[in-house]
């Protein structure tokens, strides 16, 4: 809608050209048509009795565009439009007054559709009463999509390659105990070695390459997963990548064992982005056995939050060394409130590159951590467990091994440590 309050309206064929250029991202997007016949006649007054007394009965974020060929279209991203039932029937209404009013004309028997962008291109091509020829004098040659490029250009062994597997430790008083492994793909590594032809700029790209590569790590992940299990894997993945078929069948795969030990992490960011849409997700990943997390939180960012509103399982804070300086008192007590609010396990520390990020942490409650220094902390014990030729007894050669699973391989190696795994005391 514009400012104004009334309908913008488009050519139908600038509606498939919007569609187009959103289909460079990757996003699935819900279109529904709204099918009012030209011989109606309706009026400017019309559209907004329909806006004011129907339009309103769809969800939050449709956006709606008014068509030259008389339909009305509305656009939603990542989700479909519920049940729309009273949204129809009340359409129905208004249009048998408009045709009492004006002596003729009769309702479609048939006034509403629904696609799925871009998997229903043809369908919503019909609905729109577009043909092939309009389509392709109107946009010419087809675009190249930077998705399809980047799907062909990352292949499963950059992924492999790529891959790191990094331990969340719990510390409690003298305890120490493996929780669990974040499995991602470094995108610095990738970029450097394996993606140096691609210059990617900007949100919106590098957008398309966190989808492209939630895909690719899914697919690695579901493959190494016989060598990983029974652990508890961490995932990051992009809140569209949740509504995917690809993520459903992801979570289809394998035997029981792999929902109920996968934990779904997604950036603060990206929830922001749409918060409504990622509390979706978290219904959507609960109900299927899957614990659902907030991760990339700043120290700042915790200000802003609630521990007792945000509906994940758990929640993840960048350690900064900036807590020793001025604002230490007020993020230190906000860090605390969020370890005491959201219970044991469930508030990770990450990027803790040194021992003071883990002795400040532990000082304010917090008792899982995640980053380098865990890293090398746990070579030394890696070692005692480790009976490989080429890397036994060497304790930073056994981190690297345990952090990257292309020289577990390269090893001849394999994963020592998976969750419930209980170090010696301190």
């Amino acid at each position: 809608m514009t400012e104004t309050g009334k309908l913008k309206e488009i050519p139908a064929i600038r509606l498939l050209e919007m569609l187009k250029k959103n289909d460079q991202s990757g996003k699935t997007l819900f279109v529904g048509l709204l099918d009012l016949p030209a011989s109606l006649r309706l009026s400017d007054d019309d559209y907004a009795v329909l806006m004011r007394e129907a339009f309103r009965q769809l969800p939050e974020r449709t956006q709606q565009y008014k068509l030259d060929n008389g339909m009305v279209a509305f656009v939603r991203l990542g989700r479909g439009f519920g049940s729309v039932d009273m949204f129809v029937d009340t359409i129905s209404e208004l249009l048998e007054t408009v045709i009492s009013r004006h002596g003729l004309g009769t309702v479609p028997e048939t006034i509403w559709n629904e696609y799925r962008w871009p998997d229903d291109d043809a369908g919503l091509r019909a609905g729109l009463r577009i043909n092939e020829k309009e389509v392709v004098s109107s946009t010419g040659k087809k675009k190249i999509s930077l998705a399809s490029l980047l799907q062909a250009a990352i292949s499963a062994d950059a992924v492999y390659d790529s891959c790191r597997r990094q331990a969340i430790l719990e510390i409690r008083d003298t305890q120490r105990e493996i929780i669990g492994h974040e499995l991602y793909c470094s995108l610095d590594f990738l970029r450097h070695n394996h993606l140096a032809n691609f210059v990617l700029e900007g949100s919106g790209e590098l957008e398309i390459l966190s989808r492209v590569l939630d895909e690719k790590v899914m697919a690695f992940t579901q493959k190494i997963s016989p060598l990983l299990l029974p652990d508890v894997l961490h995932l990051n993945m992009q809140v569209q990548t949740i509504f995917s078929d690809a993520f459903t069948s992801f979570l289809d795969s394998g035997d029981s064992r792999f929902a109920r030990n996968l934990a779904i992490e997604v950036s603060l960011e990206n929830a922001i982005a749409d918060w409504w849409e990622f509390e979706d997700a978290c219904k959507l990943l609960q109900s299927a056995g899957v614990r659902v997390g907030l991760d990339r939180i700043t120290l700042p960012a915790l200000e802003f939050l609630s521990p007792r509103k945000i509906k994940v399982d758990f929640v993840k804070v960048i350690w900064d060394q900036n807590i020793i300086g001025s604002k230490r008192s007020t993020v230190a007590e906000r860090l605390r409130e969020f370890a005491t609010a959201l219970g044991n396990r469930n508030l990770i520390l990450t990027r803790c590159d040194s021992r003071t990020a883990v002795r400040m942490g532990r000082s304010l409650g917090v008792d899982a951590f995640q980053g380098s220094y865990v890293d090398a902390l746990l070579g030394k014990h890696l070692a005692d467990h480790c009976d490989s030729p080429h890397a036994a007894g060497n304790e930073r050669r056994c981190a690297v091994c345990q952090w990257a699973p292309r020289e577990t391989q390269s090893n001849g190696c394999s994963f020592h440590f998976r969750a419930g795994k209980v170090l010696p005391p301190l």
